[in-house]
């Protein structure tokens, strides 16, 4: 390899690492309302949608966006999913979950 190869091979690998350092130089974080904390905890909106649904305990929940709307996802034993607003601790919306094995005549198709 001659003396001008290794040069230039040098110096291309001296600019692409000083591209690559700007290019991934650390950027500093931005507020916003998306990625805010929610002002109601797990625990209140949990209490909130098992007083509303007694008899029933909280199986999974997770915090989502549902129509621009921060809200806590609480399904239920009994196949009720609850979505409770994550800043105002109100029940905005609630699913039933269907399993087609209960429904006469789908039940009999639906492979096991």
């Amino acid at each position: 390899m001659s003396a001008n190869r290794k040069i230039a091979g040098a110096i291309g690998a001296g600019v692409l690492m000083i591209s690559s350092a700007l290019w991934f130089k650390p950027r500093e974080v931005q507020a916003s309302p998306h990625n805010a904390a929610p002002s109601i905890s797990l625990v209140q909106a949990v209490q909130t949608v098992l007083a509303a649904n007694p008899g029933t305990a909280a199986v999974d929940a997770t915090l989502e966006r549902e129509n621009n709307l921060k809200v806590w996802e609480i399904e239920l034993d009994n196949d009720l999913e609850v979505y409770v607003d994550a800043s105002t601790n109100q029940i905005v919306k609630t699913e039933q979950n269907w399993d087609f094995a209960d429904i006469p005549l789908l039940g009999e198709w639906m492979p096991n």
